[in-house]
């Protein structure tokens, strides 16, 4: 009985600070075992071996959550955030700058032009294709600190975080002339690449929906744009 006294109260001071600095060393178990003889140091064995597996056990449960968690943020196509992601990592952006007072950024939305049209030319297979250059296009060319996702179809958004407007739109405006000077190669074609873009400031006192809703806003705005241009240019070609 005795040992099992001491084994249970050696149980609970560990689990009631399992979590705490130094209290899950194997030296300082070995101190409490060595105190204990017989019986009680193999009972004490026992609890120590099961406490040690249920501590594995809750590492890996809480590493195959992290990892289903992850799935639930991430575009299975691009790699990039989705839609839900991305979200999430803006609602962070604007509690930091309620929180800290920092500089809030520039949200920039991106609508791909022509894409349904590759789409129908080249097929489904280079479409996914043209997605994924395309992500990785935008992300080499925006900082490590910023943030972007593909939204869902053609749509993409990048978080200039930590900017102020005039310097936000400059690398917007970059992106985008990087896009129109770039193609995707495809079964020996060379697929253009065309951003219409929204932008819009965002800071301490503005929600993301508004945000969101604003640069969504622009960014329809300059792709009807975009059409009208072409149809003139085939208009005075005529």
């Amino acid at each position: 009985m005795n040992a099992i006294v001491a084994a249970l109260d050696l149980k609970h001071h560990v689990s009631d600070r399992f979590d705490g600095p130094g209290n899950w060393s194997p030296v300082a178990l070995a101190s409490r075992v060595g105190l204990l003889r017989g019986t009680e140091r193999q009972a004490l064995d026992e609890t120590i071996a099961l406490l040690a597996e249920a501590k594995e056990t809750i590492a890996q449960q809480q590493e195959r959550i992290a990892y289903l968690e992850s799935l639930t943020m991430t575009d299975e196509l691009t790699g990039l955030l989705n839609r839900r992601g991305f979200y999430s990592h803006f609602r962070r952006e604007l509690a930091a700058a309620r929180r800290h007072g920092t500089a809030g950024g520039l949200l920039v939305m991106i609508d791909l032009d022509g894409f349904k049209a590759i789409n129908d030319t080249h097929g489904h297979i280079a479409g996914d294709s043209y997605l994924r250059q395309v992500a990785r296009l935008i992300v080499g060319n925006v900082r490590q600190e910023d943030v972007v996702a593909r939204l869902g179809g053609d749509e993409f958004a990048v978080l200039l975080t930590n900017t102020d407007t005039g310097a936000g739109l400059a690398r917007a405006r970059q992106l985008a002339a990087i896009a129109d000077a770039s193609h995707v190669e495809w079964g020996g074609h060379a697929l253009p690449v065309r951003f219409s873009v929204g932008t819009q400031p965002y800071g301490a006192d503005d929600s993301e929906d508004e945000v969101m809703r604003r640069a969504d806003v622009m960014m329809y705005g300059a792709k009807h744009a975009r059409r009208r241009d072409a149809k003139r240019k085939v208009k005075s070609a005529a």
